[in-house]
Protein backbone atom coordinates (compact mmCIF):
# COMPACT_ATOMS: atom_id res chain seq x y z
CA UNK A 1 0.00 0.00 0.00
CA UNK A 2 2.84 2.40 0.91
CA UNK A 3 4.69 1.57 -2.30
CA UNK A 4 1.61 2.32 -4.37
CA UNK A 5 1.05 5.60 -2.55
CA UNK A 6 4.70 6.61 -3.06
CA UNK A 7 4.48 5.74 -6.74
CA UNK A 8 1.35 7.88 -7.14
CA UNK A 9 3.02 10.85 -5.40
CA UNK A 10 6.05 10.51 -7.67
CA UNK A 11 3.88 10.50 -10.75
CA UNK A 12 2.08 13.65 -9.61
CA UNK A 13 5.33 15.46 -8.77
CA UNK A 14 7.20 14.34 -11.87
CA UNK A 15 6.10 17.25 -14.15
CA UNK A 16 7.13 19.83 -11.57
CA UNK A 17 10.49 18.14 -10.96
CA UNK A 18 11.05 17.84 -14.68
CA UNK A 19 10.22 21.50 -15.21
CA UNK A 20 12.54 22.62 -12.40
CA UNK A 21 15.35 20.42 -13.65
CA UNK A 22 14.81 21.60 -17.17
CA UNK A 23 14.98 25.23 -16.02
CA UNK A 24 18.23 24.64 -14.08
CA UNK A 25 19.79 22.77 -16.96
CA UNK A 26 18.74 25.47 -19.33
CA UNK A 27 20.22 28.18 -17.09
CA UNK A 28 23.55 26.34 -16.69
CA UNK A 29 23.77 25.49 -20.34
CA UNK A 30 22.90 28.98 -21.41
CA UNK A 31 26.19 30.25 -20.01
CA UNK A 32 28.06 27.84 -22.27
CA UNK A 33 26.00 26.96 -25.32
CA UNK A 34 22.68 28.83 -25.54
CA UNK A 35 21.43 26.81 -28.52
CA UNK A 36 21.70 23.50 -26.62
CA UNK A 37 19.88 24.96 -23.59
CA UNK A 38 17.06 26.23 -25.81
CA UNK A 39 16.69 22.86 -27.48
CA UNK A 40 16.53 21.10 -24.11
CA UNK A 41 13.89 23.53 -22.82
CA UNK A 42 11.80 23.10 -25.95
CA UNK A 43 12.06 19.31 -25.68
CA UNK A 44 10.96 19.46 -22.06
CA UNK A 45 8.04 21.74 -22.87
CA UNK A 46 6.92 19.52 -25.75
CA UNK A 47 7.01 16.44 -23.52
CA UNK A 48 5.05 18.25 -20.83
CA UNK A 49 2.49 19.55 -23.33
CA UNK A 50 2.07 16.06 -24.78
CA UNK A 51 1.24 14.77 -21.34
CA UNK A 52 -1.20 17.60 -20.64
CA UNK A 53 -2.95 17.20 -24.02
CA UNK A 54 -3.38 13.51 -23.37
CA UNK A 55 -5.20 14.26 -20.11
CA UNK A 56 -7.13 17.39 -21.22
CA UNK A 57 -10.61 17.16 -22.81
CA UNK A 58 -10.89 17.97 -26.53
CA UNK A 59 -11.60 21.62 -27.35
CA UNK A 60 -13.51 22.96 -30.36
CA UNK A 61 -13.17 26.40 -31.88
CA UNK A 62 -16.50 28.10 -32.55
CA UNK A 63 -16.74 29.43 -36.13
CA UNK A 64 -17.24 33.17 -36.57
CA UNK A 65 -20.73 33.89 -37.89
CA UNK A 66 -21.29 37.31 -39.40
CA UNK A 67 -24.95 38.19 -39.07
CA UNK A 68 -26.44 40.57 -41.63
CA UNK A 69 -27.33 43.91 -40.12
CA UNK A 70 -30.53 44.60 -42.05
CA UNK A 71 -33.13 47.17 -41.12
CA UNK A 72 -35.59 45.29 -38.95
CA UNK A 73 -38.24 47.88 -39.74
CA UNK A 74 -37.99 47.01 -43.44
CA UNK A 75 -36.99 43.33 -43.72
CA UNK A 76 -37.92 40.35 -41.60
CA UNK A 77 -36.07 37.01 -41.88
CA UNK A 78 -38.90 34.66 -42.91
CA UNK A 79 -39.30 31.99 -45.57
CA UNK A 80 -42.47 31.95 -47.69
CA UNK A 81 -45.11 29.59 -46.37
CA UNK A 82 -45.84 28.61 -49.98
CA UNK A 83 -43.09 28.11 -52.53
CA UNK A 84 -44.07 26.37 -55.78
CA UNK A 85 -41.88 25.27 -58.68
CA UNK A 86 -40.74 28.20 -60.81
CA UNK A 87 -39.40 28.03 -64.34
CA UNK A 88 -36.99 30.03 -66.43
CA UNK A 89 -38.04 31.69 -69.65
CA UNK A 90 -36.05 33.83 -72.12
CA UNK A 91 -37.37 37.08 -70.62
CA UNK A 92 -36.26 36.09 -67.11
CA UNK A 93 -32.82 35.09 -68.38
CA UNK A 94 -32.52 38.48 -70.10
CA UNK A 95 -33.50 40.32 -66.92
CA UNK A 96 -30.91 38.33 -64.92
CA UNK A 97 -28.24 39.11 -67.52
CA UNK A 98 -28.92 42.87 -67.26
CA UNK A 99 -28.98 42.60 -63.45
CA UNK A 100 -25.53 41.01 -63.41
CA UNK A 101 -24.13 43.61 -65.81
CA UNK A 102 -25.34 46.42 -63.58
CA UNK A 103 -23.96 44.92 -60.37
CA UNK A 104 -20.52 44.47 -61.95
CA UNK A 105 -20.26 48.19 -62.71
CA UNK A 106 -17.57 49.92 -60.64
CA UNK A 107 -19.79 52.96 -60.00
CA UNK A 108 -22.39 50.95 -58.06
CA UNK A 109 -22.09 51.54 -54.32
CA UNK A 110 -20.79 48.62 -52.27
CA UNK A 111 -23.64 49.08 -49.78
CA UNK A 112 -26.48 50.94 -51.55
CA UNK A 113 -28.78 50.12 -48.60
CA UNK A 114 -27.70 49.35 -45.05
CA UNK A 115 -26.86 45.66 -44.63
CA UNK A 116 -27.32 44.80 -48.33
CA UNK A 117 -24.09 44.67 -50.31
CA UNK A 118 -23.50 44.79 -54.02
CA UNK A 119 -21.38 41.61 -53.74
CA UNK A 120 -24.22 39.65 -52.15
CA UNK A 121 -26.76 40.87 -54.70
CA UNK A 122 -24.42 39.79 -57.51
CA UNK A 123 -23.91 36.40 -55.85
CA UNK A 124 -27.69 35.99 -55.71
CA UNK A 125 -27.95 36.47 -59.47
CA UNK A 126 -25.07 34.06 -60.11
CA UNK A 127 -26.65 31.39 -57.90
CA UNK A 128 -29.93 31.77 -59.79
CA UNK A 129 -28.14 31.40 -63.11
CA UNK A 130 -26.64 28.12 -61.91
CA UNK A 131 -30.08 26.61 -61.25
CA UNK A 132 -31.63 24.54 -64.01
CA UNK A 133 -35.10 24.43 -62.47
CA UNK A 134 -36.22 26.72 -59.69
CA UNK A 135 -37.60 24.01 -57.45
CA UNK A 136 -38.43 24.91 -53.83
CA UNK A 137 -35.60 22.85 -52.31
CA UNK A 138 -33.02 24.52 -54.57
CA UNK A 139 -34.21 27.98 -53.56
CA UNK A 140 -34.32 27.19 -49.86
CA UNK A 141 -30.84 25.61 -49.99
CA UNK A 142 -29.26 28.58 -51.74
CA UNK A 143 -31.00 31.65 -50.36
CA UNK A 144 -32.12 33.41 -47.23
CA UNK A 145 -35.53 35.06 -47.59
CA UNK A 146 -36.43 38.40 -46.01
CA UNK A 147 -40.06 39.45 -46.15
CA UNK A 148 -40.58 43.11 -46.96
CA UNK A 149 -42.48 44.75 -44.11
CA UNK A 150 -45.25 47.30 -44.60
CA UNK A 151 -47.97 48.72 -42.39
CA UNK A 152 -50.61 47.02 -44.55
CA UNK A 153 -52.48 43.86 -43.58
CA UNK A 154 -50.20 40.79 -43.42
CA UNK A 155 -47.33 43.02 -44.61
CA UNK A 156 -48.77 43.00 -48.10
CA UNK A 157 -47.51 45.29 -50.85
CA UNK A 158 -49.72 46.98 -53.41
CA UNK A 159 -48.55 45.71 -56.81
CA UNK A 160 -49.41 47.71 -59.92
CA UNK A 161 -48.25 47.73 -63.54
CA UNK A 162 -46.73 50.41 -65.72
CA UNK A 163 -45.79 50.58 -69.40
CA UNK A 164 -44.28 52.74 -72.11
CA UNK A 165 -47.01 54.54 -74.11
CA UNK A 166 -46.78 55.35 -77.81
CA UNK A 167 -48.20 58.84 -78.38
CA UNK A 168 -48.97 60.66 -81.60
CA UNK A 169 -46.90 63.84 -81.79
CA UNK A 170 -45.60 66.63 -83.97
CA UNK A 171 -42.13 68.10 -84.28
CA UNK A 172 -43.60 71.60 -84.39
CA UNK A 173 -46.46 73.35 -82.68
CA UNK A 174 -49.77 73.47 -84.54
CA UNK A 175 -53.44 74.02 -83.83
CA UNK A 176 -53.75 70.27 -83.20
CA UNK A 177 -50.53 69.71 -81.22
CA UNK A 178 -50.28 72.38 -78.52
CA UNK A 179 -48.79 70.66 -75.45
CA UNK A 180 -44.96 70.48 -75.27
CA UNK A 181 -42.75 67.69 -73.94
CA UNK A 182 -39.95 69.63 -72.27
CA UNK A 183 -36.35 68.88 -71.38
CA UNK A 184 -35.04 70.18 -68.07
CA UNK A 185 -33.69 73.75 -68.07
CA UNK A 186 -30.76 75.01 -66.04
CA UNK A 187 -33.05 77.09 -63.82
CA UNK A 188 -36.29 75.32 -62.94
CA UNK A 189 -39.39 77.25 -61.86
CA UNK A 190 -42.27 75.74 -59.89
CA UNK A 191 -44.64 73.22 -61.51
CA UNK A 192 -47.42 75.80 -61.45
CA UNK A 193 -45.24 78.33 -63.29
CA UNK A 194 -44.22 75.75 -65.90
CA UNK A 195 -47.85 74.86 -66.55
CA UNK A 196 -48.61 78.58 -66.93
CA UNK A 197 -45.95 78.87 -69.66
CA UNK A 198 -42.86 80.09 -67.79
CA UNK A 199 -40.52 78.03 -70.04
CA UNK A 200 -42.05 79.02 -73.39
CA UNK A 201 -39.68 80.36 -76.03
CA UNK A 202 -36.52 78.83 -74.52
CA UNK A 203 -36.12 76.06 -77.10
CA UNK A 204 -36.75 73.27 -74.57
CA UNK A 205 -39.50 71.55 -76.57
CA UNK A 206 -38.67 67.97 -77.64
CA UNK A 207 -42.04 67.38 -79.32
CA UNK A 208 -45.67 68.51 -79.20
CA UNK A 209 -48.65 66.45 -78.06
CA UNK A 210 -52.38 66.82 -78.52
CA UNK A 211 -53.44 67.00 -74.87
CA UNK A 212 -52.32 67.54 -71.31
CA UNK A 213 -53.82 64.13 -70.50
CA UNK A 214 -51.35 62.42 -72.84
CA UNK A 215 -48.47 64.38 -71.30
CA UNK A 216 -49.63 63.48 -67.78
CA UNK A 217 -49.73 59.78 -68.73
CA UNK A 218 -46.20 59.94 -70.16
CA UNK A 219 -45.01 61.67 -66.99
CA UNK A 220 -46.72 59.07 -64.82
CA UNK A 221 -45.12 56.15 -66.73
CA UNK A 222 -41.71 57.84 -66.73
CA UNK A 223 -40.99 57.41 -70.45
CA UNK A 224 -42.76 57.36 -73.80
CA UNK A 225 -42.39 56.80 -77.50
CA UNK A 226 -43.70 59.56 -79.76
CA UNK A 227 -44.78 58.81 -83.32
CA UNK A 228 -44.75 61.56 -85.92
CA UNK A 229 -47.08 61.88 -88.96
CA UNK A 230 -44.38 60.44 -91.25
CA UNK A 231 -44.29 57.24 -89.14
CA UNK A 232 -40.92 57.86 -87.52
CA UNK A 233 -40.61 57.46 -83.76
CA UNK A 234 -38.45 58.89 -81.00
CA UNK A 235 -37.97 57.57 -77.48
CA UNK A 236 -37.98 59.95 -74.53
CA UNK A 237 -36.88 58.85 -71.08
CA UNK A 238 -37.07 60.39 -67.63
CA UNK A 239 -35.13 63.65 -67.58
CA UNK A 240 -35.65 64.84 -64.03
CA UNK A 241 -38.48 66.40 -62.09
CA UNK A 242 -39.36 69.32 -59.85
CA UNK A 243 -41.76 69.46 -56.91
CA UNK A 244 -43.33 72.54 -55.40
CA UNK A 245 -46.29 74.83 -55.85
CA UNK A 246 -48.57 73.13 -58.32
CA UNK A 247 -47.48 69.56 -57.52
CA UNK A 248 -44.83 67.80 -59.58
CA UNK A 249 -43.57 68.26 -63.13
CA UNK A 250 -41.55 65.62 -65.02
CA UNK A 251 -39.06 66.48 -67.76
CA UNK A 252 -37.81 64.18 -70.52
CA UNK A 253 -34.64 63.52 -72.45
CA UNK A 254 -34.03 61.76 -75.74
CA UNK A 255 -32.71 58.21 -75.24
CA UNK A 256 -31.89 55.22 -77.42
CA UNK A 257 -34.34 52.51 -78.45
CA UNK A 258 -34.06 50.52 -75.24
CA UNK A 259 -36.44 51.34 -72.41
CA UNK A 260 -34.10 52.05 -69.52
CA UNK A 261 -35.02 51.81 -65.87
CA UNK A 262 -33.42 54.39 -63.56
CA UNK A 263 -31.07 55.24 -66.43
CA UNK A 264 -29.21 51.92 -66.13
CA UNK A 265 -31.29 48.86 -67.05
CA UNK A 266 -32.95 47.86 -70.30
CA UNK A 267 -36.30 46.91 -68.75
CA UNK A 268 -37.80 43.46 -69.29
CA UNK A 269 -41.58 43.20 -69.43
CA UNK A 270 -42.92 40.95 -66.68
CA UNK A 271 -39.69 40.88 -64.65
CA UNK A 272 -38.38 44.43 -64.08
CA UNK A 273 -39.92 46.30 -61.15
CA UNK A 274 -39.75 49.84 -59.84
CA UNK A 275 -38.96 50.21 -56.12
CA UNK A 276 -38.08 52.89 -53.63
CA UNK A 277 -34.26 52.50 -53.61
CA UNK A 278 -34.02 53.97 -50.12
CA UNK A 279 -35.34 50.66 -48.81
CA UNK A 280 -34.87 48.09 -51.59
CA UNK A 281 -31.70 48.72 -53.62
CA UNK A 282 -31.49 48.67 -57.38
CA UNK A 283 -30.01 45.29 -58.27
CA UNK A 284 -31.98 43.37 -55.63
CA UNK A 285 -33.61 40.04 -56.50
CA UNK A 286 -37.14 39.55 -55.21
CA UNK A 287 -39.77 36.84 -54.93
CA UNK A 288 -43.27 38.24 -55.40
CA UNK A 289 -46.68 36.84 -54.57
CA UNK A 290 -48.57 38.33 -57.52
CA UNK A 291 -52.36 38.65 -57.24
CA UNK A 292 -54.25 36.82 -60.00
CA UNK A 293 -57.36 38.86 -60.74
CA UNK A 294 -60.38 38.03 -62.91
CA UNK A 295 -61.79 40.56 -65.43
CA UNK A 296 -64.12 41.91 -62.75
CA UNK A 297 -61.25 42.64 -60.39
CA UNK A 298 -61.87 39.75 -58.01
CA UNK A 299 -58.93 37.84 -56.57
CA UNK A 300 -58.65 34.29 -57.94
CA UNK A 301 -55.39 33.38 -56.22
CA UNK A 302 -51.67 34.08 -56.41
CA UNK A 303 -48.80 33.30 -58.72
CA UNK A 304 -45.14 33.43 -57.65
CA UNK A 305 -42.38 35.00 -59.73
CA UNK A 306 -38.76 36.05 -59.37
CA UNK A 307 -38.50 39.79 -60.08
CA UNK A 308 -35.60 42.23 -60.37
CA UNK A 309 -35.42 45.73 -58.88
CA UNK A 310 -34.36 47.76 -61.91
CA UNK A 311 -36.28 51.03 -61.80
CA UNK A 312 -37.54 53.74 -59.50
CA UNK A 313 -40.72 55.81 -59.72
CA UNK A 314 -42.06 59.02 -58.28
CA UNK A 315 -45.18 57.22 -57.02
CA UNK A 316 -43.20 54.33 -55.49
CA UNK A 317 -42.61 55.53 -51.95
CA UNK A 318 -41.59 53.39 -48.95
CA UNK A 319 -42.17 49.64 -49.20
CA UNK A 320 -45.95 49.67 -49.64
CA UNK A 321 -45.90 49.86 -53.44
CA UNK A 322 -44.27 47.86 -56.23
CA UNK A 323 -44.61 48.66 -59.95
CA UNK A 324 -44.15 45.84 -62.49
CA UNK A 325 -43.05 46.87 -65.99
CA UNK A 326 -45.47 45.48 -68.56
CA UNK A 327 -44.18 46.46 -72.00
CA UNK A 328 -44.68 48.99 -74.80
CA UNK A 329 -47.77 50.43 -76.45
CA UNK A 330 -51.27 48.98 -76.38
CA UNK A 331 -50.10 45.49 -75.44
CA UNK A 332 -48.13 46.89 -72.51
CA UNK A 333 -51.18 48.89 -71.39
CA UNK A 334 -53.40 45.80 -71.49
CA UNK A 335 -50.90 43.84 -69.38
CA UNK A 336 -50.54 46.73 -66.93
CA UNK A 337 -54.31 46.85 -66.45
CA UNK A 338 -54.25 43.25 -65.25
CA UNK A 339 -51.87 44.08 -62.39
CA UNK A 340 -53.51 45.86 -59.52
CA UNK A 341 -53.76 44.09 -56.19
CA UNK A 342 -51.99 43.15 -53.00
CA UNK A 343 -49.41 40.43 -52.36
CA UNK A 344 -46.35 39.71 -50.28
CA UNK A 345 -42.74 40.31 -51.25
CA UNK A 346 -39.42 38.75 -50.22
CA UNK A 347 -35.84 39.85 -50.87
CA UNK A 348 -33.36 37.04 -51.66
CA UNK A 349 -29.73 36.95 -50.51
CA UNK A 350 -27.20 34.06 -50.46
CA UNK A 351 -27.69 31.70 -47.54
CA UNK A 352 -25.33 32.35 -44.65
Amino acid sequence: MVNKLSLLICILLLPFIFTLDSSNSSANASMKTPSVGLAAAEAGNIALLDGMVAMAPASYSKPLILKRQLRSSVLNFAHPDTLPYLSFDPAMLNAMYEQGNYLRRPDVKNYPVKGISRAEMLKTVELLQQCQILQPDALLDRFDFYQVKTDLKNDQVRITGYYTPIIQASRTRSSEFTVPILRRPDHVPSPAAITAGALEGQGLELAWLRSKKELANAQLQGSCWVEYPDGKREHFGFGGSVKGHGGKYVFFTKVDEKVLGAGFFPLTAGYSVAVDPRFIPLGATLLAELPDMDPSGNLKGYTYRILFAQDRGGAILTTKRLDLYSGIGQKGLQEAWKINGFGRLWLLLPKQ
